[in-house]
């Protein structure tokens, strides 16, 4: 059974949306358990509004629609949070607004709430207004609520609400470009070791369109949420929320089980991958034919971009030899990977790499290629803010530090 709206709350959000000049809407995990993409893209289309997402929210729309602008949050694209930042309305759709997704609360990041109202739609009401206050507040199941509102917008309202927009999509697009302006030098490189980008577009090219990719933690998926794009719900699959190392990699082979006509593949660092190893056995004698994409750096690149920041200095989180030339260590995880009874590439060079990941989707078993990847173009741009707390003693990061703590609106 499903939650319904209370009528009187849907009256209310369409009047609020209908008086918008630059409206967004942002799609969160909830949109997709829902299975509320269809009405959200028809809600978005009907009054011209941007639509961002969050991490768990990618797949609710379509990556190629004109209206969608890009992820919010630490690791969003700067179009989806200058867009976002500077909407009048934004109607969140089963969004939690979590630190990462609303760059922790720090105001004109990804949201600028207020003066920015606020339509709030989710099943659970402690979520309503938890974190922004609330212009009009549904509890409801999303795609019944998006129903509700699309069912009292009128033809002539839309062309009214439409004929608002110019400006808005305007710089809509100018954004997107800025980002791909960006973004591109990164996702084209055919320099090797490879940037953490270069892999996914080459996958993207010969992955099927409505093919699943399960995203393992760390710069893996925050480069994912930029420069791999989806087309369909519940083709990326990633843990949003806690974003554990391990998890992507038995995640993966339950999504091949669960869509057996359906590519598969997990993307994964290889520190990730480290930490299920053992479950290319699994695959193996049970004949889950999933690709593995590994890209490896050789450590925990995430985890000393952190301690470098706000620390000035890392530990324990690049794998080098300790003794002799000190250079990064790796296992040969393109031999692991055959010892377990897969197929397996490791790609050097740029003209092997689509080919090799043709190949691994098209063998008809599990396996595995290995991308080495660049340490100091390890992972996406952080164009939002995080709040990562700098102890004193690290000057360096002080007042930069200070002046986002300050915009922050839930100390």
């Amino acid at each position: 059974d499903r939650a319904y709206p209370d009528p009187s709350a849907i009256e209310a959000a369409v009047k609020v949306l209908l008086s918008a000049e630059r409206p967004v809407i942002v799609a969160g995990g909830g949109a997709i358990t829902a299975n509320a993409s269809s009405e959200l893209t028809r809600l978005a289309e009907r009054v011209g509004a941007a639509v961002s997402i969050t991490w768990n929210g990618k797949g609710a729309i379509s990556e190629d629609h004109e209206l969608f602008i890009g992820a919010v949050g630490q690791t969003g694209t700067t179009c989806g949070n200058k867009i976002t930042a500077s909407a009048d309305v934004v109607v969140s759709v089963g969004c939690r607004f979590t630190d990462w997704s609303a760059s922790s609360y720090a105001k004109g990041v990804s949201f600028s709430i207020p003066p920015g109202k606020l339509i709030h739609i989710d099943l659970d009401p402690r979520e309503i207004g938890k974190t922004y206050p609330t212009e009009v507040g549904i509890v409801s199941d999303a795609k019944v609520a998006l129903e509700a509102i699309l069912a009292l917008i009128s033809e002539g309202d839309a062309k009214k609400a439409l004929g608002k927009r110019e400006q808005f999509l305007a710089d809509v697009q100018k954004a997107k470009a800025d980002w791909i302006a960006q973004v591109s030098p990164r996702e084209n490189s055919r320099e090797t070791p490879f940037t953490s980008q270069r892999p996914l577009v080459a996958l993207r090219k010969v992955l099927d369109r409505n093919g699943i990719v399960v995203v393992g933690s760390g710069n893996t998926q925050g480069s994912v949420k930029q420069s791999f794009p989806v087309y369909e719900p519940r083709t990326h699959l990633t843990s949003g929320s806690y974003s554990p190392m391990g998890w992507a990699v038995p995640a993966a082979l339950g999504a091949k089980l669960a869509c057996p006509d359906r590519q598969v593949v997990a993307i994964v660092g290889d520190g990730d991958f480290m930490m299920s190893l053992p479950e290319m056995g699994t695959a193996a004698m049970n004949g889950i034919n999933v690709v593995f994409l590994v890209l490896n750096n050789s450590g925990y690149m995430s985890i000393r971009g952190g301690q470098r920041k706000f620390m000035g200095r890392h530990i324990a989180s690049e794998f080098n030899h300790h003794s002799g030339n000190g250079q990064p260590y790796s296992a040969d995880i393109t031999a692991s990977a055959r010892a377990f009874g897969l197929e397996a590439w490791k790609v050097e060079k740029d003209e092997d790499l689509e080919s090799s990941l043709k190949a691994a989707l098209e063998c008809g078993g599990p396996a595995l290629v290995e991308v080495i990847v660049s340490r100091d173009a390890a992972g996406p741009f952080a164009t939002g803010w995080w709040d990562f707390p700098s102890p004193a003693y690290y000057e360096k990061e002080q007042a930069a530090y200070a002046q986002m703590r300050a915009r922050e609106q839930h100390l």
